[in-house]
């Protein structure tokens, strides 16, 4: 076969599902290789939904009479031109299989195929590729190109070419085993419009399309390869000549806009020629100056309307731009603020509302247990100081708070059991005894500060009212009515029983 040879890869796909797990799908590319003698392939193998299924090389060659099945994670000792890529030991989900220096003998079958840990036949997967030999042909001619008649590039006498006409490109290749590629590129990007075809030994890449403005100023090019080429051949149509009808846009599309609110419509226009101009319409009648609604300015790209009002909702605006080609236009709608839309940023703000109203509550559902948390730490406080525990057992019983004793607040002591005389809890004799430290000078109130002074304002005549208690001073029992109070209102005092 000589020293030049063909391998083409032909995809030929075998899927093997189990019937009650997700088996993994297998796909090899590329489905056509084409290689010459002593050049290096790779054919490429990708898993999905691998798991824990292991990917294995089967390759059944032409010449061999026995299959060969190559571990990826195998050194490879006998097959010192085949390689992997891809570490599918390590959780890889893609293998690439590498002949190098491609021989006759490479000719067969390559197969990716996936088992399953258990080696159960019924879960295999598996993808062939068949890679056939033979002999390379170089094509017999080179590109051959042509055109439609109206596209006019520098290179080239005649009129320019106008926007919205049909264009057709056609480059062929005569001969060529395996057929060569052909393909158009449009300032460098291949053309999506283009077709592929091989009839009776000739390859021909054609495309045909409506020119726009796209294709002012463009460059063409067909690009041909094969592997009897030493290099791609291409050739290239240079600069279109085109002239074509202003390409209008306005903005914005549709105008959103409250009443009494200025209402701004921008016009612009691709064209060739570029000096267009431009004409408005307020619901297909033409604006002009005279109208004191409306203004016109940057050179007719911009149209003010003043004070929008009920009546202009739903109505048209159009930018109609025109060039020697031809014209064309674009239409604005004025439309009101949506009441829905509205309505959801009302709902947004009352939201908002809502939410900063439940976290001020909860905010100040904070502080209130806070306050409660320090008072009731600071009462235990001062019922467990035994300067004031006192205090806290003549307000429990009178039914007060501490604080309110504190603050002047009488105490009766009507609920003694057998008329305040015999109390166990409260007295031991008949007399209560009342400790005041430090007396104050005022005979009426006794001075108050960690020793918590105190006196006894009594009805009974045993004592007199505001009598100034000296230190441990013991007086009669008071009778159920009497009243006995902490003395003054603003520093408090403390009795002792």
């Amino acid at each position: 076969m000589g020293g030049v040879i063909l391998l083409r890869i032909t995809g030929l796909f075998l899927f093997v599902f189990n019937s009650i797990n997700a088996a993994p799908s297998v796909v090899v590319t590329p489905s056509t290789l084409t290689t010459v003698a002593g050049e290096t392939v790779n054919i490429n193998c990708v898993v999905t939904e691998k798991g824990d299924y292991s990917i294995f090389w089967v390759l059944d060659l032409d010449l061999s009479s026995n299959n060969i099945v190559l571990a990826t994670t195998s050194s490879l000792t006998g097959y010192p031109r085949y390689s992997f890529t891809g570490n599918v030991a390590n959780g890889d989900t893609e293998s690439t299989l590498q002949i190098a220096n491609v021989e006759d003998g490479d000719m067969g079958t390559y197969s990716c195929m996936v088992t399953s840990p258990d080696n159960d036949a019924s879960k295999m997967v598996m993808a062939s590729s068949v890679l056939t030999v033979g002999v390379l042909e170089a094509p017999s001619s080179g590109l051959q190109v042509d055109k439609s008649a109206n596209l006019d590039f520098d290179t080239l006498t005649g009129g320019p070419s106008k926007g919205g006409e049909n264009a057709m490109l056609s480059c062929k290749v005569t001969g060529g085993q395996p057929p060569p590629t052909v393909e158009w590129l449009r300032n460098g990007e291949r053309m999506s419009e283009q077709t592929y075809a091989v009839d009776n030994g000739e390859t021909e890449a054609r495309v045909e399309w409506i020119l726009t403005h796209l294709d002012s100023h463009a460059n063409y090019t067909c690009r041909g390869d094969h592997p009897g080429w030493q290099k791609a051949q291409d050739f290239t149509y240079v600069d279109l000549n085109l002239v074509f009808s202003p390409v209008v846009s306005i903005a914005p599309a549709v105008q959103i806009i409250d009443v009494d609110q200025t209402a701004m419509f921008r016009c612009t226009a691709l064209a060739i020629p570029e000096d267009s101009t431009y004409i408005w319409y307020y619901n297909n009648d033409e604006v002009t100056s005279e109208n004191p609604r409306f203004n016109i300015t940057s050179s007719g790209t911009v149209l003010v309307l003043k004070l929008v009002t009920n009546s202009d909702y739903g109505s048209s605006v159009t930018c109609e731009a025109t060039n020697a080609e031809g014209s064309n236009n674009k239409t604005s709608i004025i439309q009101e603020p949506s009441k829905l839309i509205q309505r959801d940023i009302e709902l947004k703000y009352l939201l908002a509302i809502i939410v900063g109203v439940v976290g001020f509550i909860f905010l100040l559902a904070l502080i209130v247990s806070l306050c409660t948390w320090c008072t009731r730490s600071r009462r235990e406080r001062r019922k467990n100081d035994p300067n004031r525990r006192d205090s806290y057992n003549l307000a429990e019983r009178d039914g007060l708070n501490y604080d309110q004793f504190q603050g002047g607040a009488e105490s009766r002591v009507d609920d003694y059991p057998n008329g305040g005389t015999s109390n166990p809890a409260a007295v031991t004799t008949d007399n209560v005894e009342v400790n005041v430290v430090e007396p104050s000078a005022d005979p009426m109130y006794a001075s108050v500060d960690k020793s918590k002074k105190g006196s006894i304002r009594s009805g009974s005549s045993s004592i007199e009212d505001n009598t100034h208690l000296s230190d441990t001073d013991t007086v009669p029992v008071v009778a159920p009515d009497d009243v006995v109070t902490n003395g003054d209102n603003q520093t408090g005092g403390h009795v002792l029983y």
